[in-house]
């Protein structure tokens, strides 16, 4: 299949199709012999997945999905207009807190069903927090997590619980007044500490990268005004800046990826197998100040037909999650790629990543 695919592509496609094929050949004959079994569509690895997710529409590298239906589970508007779940005249706090938070704070997570909002939800619980999933009423969480994990649904009979935590996780972008709003209405309860918002690029074209990166502009104004939100409200906030997001499967060493699903809801077989090797073989993270890296802003890594910032969603969800229990995370705006590696960053890496960056 390979090489018939190869032999429709420019000589310099073919070339690395050639190489591909050199690095896949001791893995093809099992993958035949999976497929021959009819295990296909029908088995994943991992316990995090909804069996009704199979049945969603296939996807590009870049863009997998919710695996459980919904792009925005949570409605934002819902809960900036709500008036019952903080006290009348408590003023928000000013003075930064500088705590990192222990095992049993609450944290809450929108975004929860994008891949990496699965991700970092799992490993947030195997924390040991008190994670709570912002969904919609007709989602369960036992179903997309396989655990136990209470989901938290705006508008309903449980007012906005008092959390610690929150994570902005949706890999799409948002409104900035929705975040904005989100922040200050669970900053007014009086009890958030820690905000980590993931800021990821795109996916581009190399025909858009010729003419600029217009987009770079209002993801800074976005990560600028989350920022602003949360020092009003005396929370200390964590931007996670990455490249394109990609992998998060079963080929990651992350105990909560997403299984074996994620390259097989990507439709080019050859881009799934690129897939697969990108979480083997890239597992390290290199973490560096935003305010002089340029490594993720899109076309300019590289130029327009060269090589691009990337970041496992894996990766990406240990930077949202790490930065939790790291007093050094506090008030940080980095750039998080991954590189080649064999394994991912510890806990004391990460901390020591933090470290090394400047205050925003």
């Amino acid at each position: 299949f390979l090489r018939r695919a190869a032999q429709q592509m420019p000589p310099f496609q073919q070339r690395t199709m050639r190489r591909l094929r050199s690095a896949i050949a001791p893995l093809w004959l099992p993958t035949l012999a999976g497929l021959a079994l009819g295990l296909g569509r029908q088995a994943w690895t991992s316990a995090a997945f909804s069996r009704s997710s199979l049945a969603a529409k296939p996807a590009s590298r870049h863009d997998i999905g919710s695996f459980v239906g919904a792009r925005r589970p949570w409605n934002l508007e819902r809960i900036a207009s709500a008036s019952g779940d903080a006290s009348d005249g408590r003023a928000a706090a000013t003075v930064a807190r500088r705590a990192t938070l222990e095992a049993g704070d609450t944290i809450l997570v929108a975004g929860a069903v994008s891949p990496t909002g699965m991700i970092v939800t799992s490993m947030l619980k195997g924390m040991g927090y008190d994670v709570r999933p912002v969904l919609t009423k007709t989602m369960d969480p036992y179903a997309i997590w396989g655990m136990p994990i209470r989901g938290f649904v705006p508008g309903g009979s449980e007012p906005t619980p008092a959390a610690a935590g929150l994570v902005v996780a949706d890999e799409k972008f948002l409104q900035t007044d929705l975040v904005v709003a989100f922040v200050k209405q669970i900053g007014k309860i009086g009890n958030l500490k820690r905000v980590t918002f993931l800021s990821a690029e795109r996916a581009r074209s190399p025909l858009e990268n010729m003419f600029g990166n217009t987009e770079e502009e209002e993801r800074r104004s976005r990560e600028d005004a989350t920022l602003s939100a949360c020092k009003e409200v005396g929370a200390e906030c964590t931007v996670v800046r990455t490249g394109v997001l990609r992998g998060g499967g079963s080929k990651s060493d992350c105990p909560h990826n997403l299984g074996q699903e994620v390259y097989m809801r990507i439709i080019d077989s050859v881009s799934s197998i690129e897939e697969e090797l990108f979480d083997l073989n890239q597992r390290g993270a290199e973490v560096t100040d935003a305010a002089t890296s340029t490594i993720t802003e899109g076309g300019k890594f590289g130029g327009p037909f060269g090589k691009k910032s990337e970041t496992a969603r894996t990766t990406a969800a240990a930077a949202l999650a790490e930065a939790f229990s790291s007093e050094s995370a506090a008030d940080k705006v980095v750039d998080v790629v991954s590189v080649e590696g064999t394994e991912s960053l510890c806990s004391a890496k990460w901390a020591d990543a933090y470290s090394s960056v400047a205050v925003k």
